[in-house]
């Protein structure tokens, strides 16, 4: 995402899953959402918020693609102009765990996606470390945007809806 414009705190955005549809919540706390929905490709399990005053959302999912199953992080912030396409780094540190990934932009430019493609070992992890969390900060290195932090309060309780259901898909 070489020199994208981005200006920041704008309002909220109702972040649903990319290419989503008949969407079903599975547990709500403290602001956090995991659901099951229907895509296009087949069903697939996410968990995130979109409970933020200033227009950002961050969304955890897993599908089954082409067999497998594979994790993705999507974050977004509706003032954000991301170009399709456009690539870059995310950090997003949870406690002391660091998850670095490599984002793409999508249809969406209020979104972009990282992808834990080929290592879902490593989307495991950091999807426990997730629920164990107390705090999560997300950084953009390269660009300029403000860094994220959010409370994980609660999201235990989300992350085992979110992994029951990615057990059934």
């Amino acid at each position: 995402m070489r020199r994208l414009a981005l200006a920041l705190l704008a309002a909220f955005a109702f972040a649903a899953p990319a290419s989503a549809q008949q969407v079903r919540n599975l547990a709500v706390v403290n602001g956090w959402t995991a659901y099951v929905a229907q895509s296009d490709g087949g069903p697939l399990c996410g968990m995130g918020t979109n409970a933020n005053r200033l227009g950002r959302f961050f969304w955890i999912k897993v599908e089954r693609l082409r067999g497998n199953l594979h994790g993705f992080v999507q974050v977004g912030d509706q003032s954000w102009n991301v170009r399709q396409g456009a690539t870059g780094r995310i950090v997003i540190s949870i406690d002391s765990r660091r998850a670095e990934l490599n984002y793409t932009g999508t249809s969406r430019p209020d979104m972009i996606e990282a992808s834990y493609q080929g290592a879902f070992s490593n989307f495991i992890n950091f999807v426990e470390a997730f629920a164990a969390g107390y705090r999560m900060q997300v950084t953009f290195p390269g660009e300029n945007v403000a860094p994220w932090s959010a409370d994980l309060r609660g999201t235990r309780a989300v992350t085992e809806a979110f992994l029951a259901c990615a057990r059934r898909i």
